[in-house]
């Protein structure tokens, strides 16, 4: 039987959450007060009360990233400037200078790609900067206006081997914005895994990510003839947050331990892979990520704790009292992947081609070409084998 485990999920209609740029900042919530016309009369005999602004400020910075140990292993950083009191957007930092180091006075230099992220490719083997677990990396920023920021030293955990990934269907009744009383399928998955590293007895702590790979078909003016095949693979409910904290059950293992679920749709028509990143976290980079489930799980009522930053182990080294945000952490990664077939999900229908609105053909849409859809590419990935 599937457990619970900490999610937020914003895609379901069955789940929310409430939109969320960057993560890391939710501005402090107000409720109005709404006096009926007789209590009008008297505001002539109330006392005006001044609101505190919040003590967040106007701008700060987010730095964060990950170090992913494998054969090859990667390195990634987002630096952005975060506007936290005003309706901007965060706005992505290039030409900085991010650096990894490690324990040993070893550095490497992240290459810079569009819209504020960085990246390196890791070989374990490199003699100029090895990798290796329980050693400890940081990550420097150093930004074209000269600030620099900083990373605590993380520990590289070792991750235990996932056994598989299980799968149920479940039928639910809804009703749709018509009133209209409503069935859709969902399809849940599970992890069963070892709860400690190999040649250990201690339990660790989990992170997962998860990703949904599926094939798509265009049907460009309705004619077969014209159609081609796009591989999509996009993070499965992406802003949510997949932790499980091993230190504190007293199990040696997770089985069929509840990860996610998602609508049973035109996704599995062609065949569709759930791909489950399992990650070993330290004891710090958990409490981060707990922080951030807590935060976006959220429901707005007068009984959630008062709202604010979460915690991060970036620092300014201009400025050690400047706000910055974000985390670093490095981790081992295993990965596992769940085929579905069409017939195994109920062979639901195709998504082309789409039937016209009101007795008009639809504007242009992925059936008209495939690559249109989010996370779409014409090269079959290495791993898809059906």
């Amino acid at each position: 039987r599937f457990l619970k485990p900490y999610r937020i999920s914003r895609d379901s209609k069955y789940n929310s959450a409430r939109n969320f740029k960057s993560g890391l900042l939710i501005q402090p919530k107000f409720i109005r007060l709404l006096f009926s016309l007789p209590l009008l009369a008297l505001s002539a005999c109330v006392d005006k009360i001044e609101l505190p602004r919040p003590e967040v400020p106007d701008a700060g910075m987010l730095v964060q990233g990950k170090l992913l140990f494998g054969h090859p292993g990667m390195v990634t950083a987002d630096v952005f400037e975060l506007y936290t009191l005003s309706s901007l957007v965060p706005k992505p930092i290039g030409g900085a200078k991010v650096v990894l180091s490690d324990d040993l006075g070893n550095t490497l230099d992240l290459q810079a790609s569009a819209s504020g992220n960085y990246f390196q490719e890791l070989n374990p083997d490199d003699p100029n900067f090895p990798v290796a677990l329980g050693r400890q990396y940081r990550l420097n920023v150093s930004l074209p206006n000269g600030r620099k920021y900083q990373s605590a030293w993380e520990t590289l955990q070792p991750a235990p081997k996932p056994d598989s990934v299980g799968l149920k269907f479940a039928v639910r009744e809804f009703f749709d914005n018509l009133g209209q009383l409503r069935t859709d399928t969902f399809a849940q998955f599970g992890i069963s895994t070892p709860l400690a590293a190999p040649n250990s007895t201690k339990p660790v702590r989990f992170r997962w990510e998860i990703d949904q790979g599926y094939k798509l078909t265009d049907l460009p003016g309705g004619n077969p003839d014209l159609s081609k095949t796009c591989y999509v693979v996009r993070k499965l409910l992406g802003e949510n947050v997949y932790i499980f904290n091993g230190a504190t059950t007293g199990q040696s293992r997770l089985n069929n331990y509840f990860l996610a679920e998602t609508p049973v749709n035109y996704r599995f028509s062609e065949g569709f892979y759930l791909v489950v990143y399992q990650q070993s976290i330290s004891e710090n980079a958990y409490g981060y990520f707990d922080e951030l489930y807590q935060l976006l799980s959220k429901k707005g009522t007068l009984f959630d704790p008062p709202a604010g930053a979460i915690r991060s182990n970036i620092v300014g080294l201009n400025e050690p009292e400047e706000p910055v945000y974000g985390f670093f952490y490095a981790t081992q990664q295993d990965t596992l992947r769940r085929y579905i077939s069409p017939a195994e999900a109920g062979n639901p229908d195709f998504y082309c081609p789409l039937p016209p609105v009101n007795g008009e053909a639809p504007v242009t849409t992925a059936c008209d070409n495939c690559l249109l859809e989010l996370g779409a590419a014409l090269e079959r990935p290495v791993w898809w084998v059906f």
